[in-house]
């Protein structure tokens, strides 16, 4: 990978985190423990409440980091590298991340 693609990449996870990042400080930490305490996905969640045009803009985004190689897994790293606190609420569940994962490539195979 050329060194333009490599930063483009870095460049574009970043700032799909920094999204992320924002809208789970607007929800709370302490919501969203709640929820993963329950085994409500954090992602879903949010996902159902987003309008038709958020979500579209969310799945274009995410299309277009998965054609750079980004992975959901590179996102929720890096959001974890971004917010430490959230670590915990997401990996201490087992399974919990996995499941998150698989919630975004599920929102991205939708019609």
């Amino acid at each position: 990978m050329s060194f333009t693609a490599e930063v483009a990449r870095e460049f574009v996870v970043r700032r799909g985190t920094r999204k992320l990042r924002q809208e789970i400080e607007k929800a709370g930490l302490d919501n969203l423990k709640i929820l993963a305490d329950n085994g409500v996905s954090i992602i879903a969640t949010y996902l159902n409440g987003c309008s038709p045009q958020e979500k579209a803009a969310h799945k274009r985004d995410l299309i277009a980091a998965r054609q750079m190689g980004i992975t959901p897994d590179m996102l929720l790293s890096e959001l974890f590298r971004q917010m430490p606190e959230l670590a915990p609420i997401m990996e201490g569940r087992e399974g919990y991340k996995r499941s998150e994962i698989e919630n975004l490539e599920a929102f991205l195979k939708e019609a």
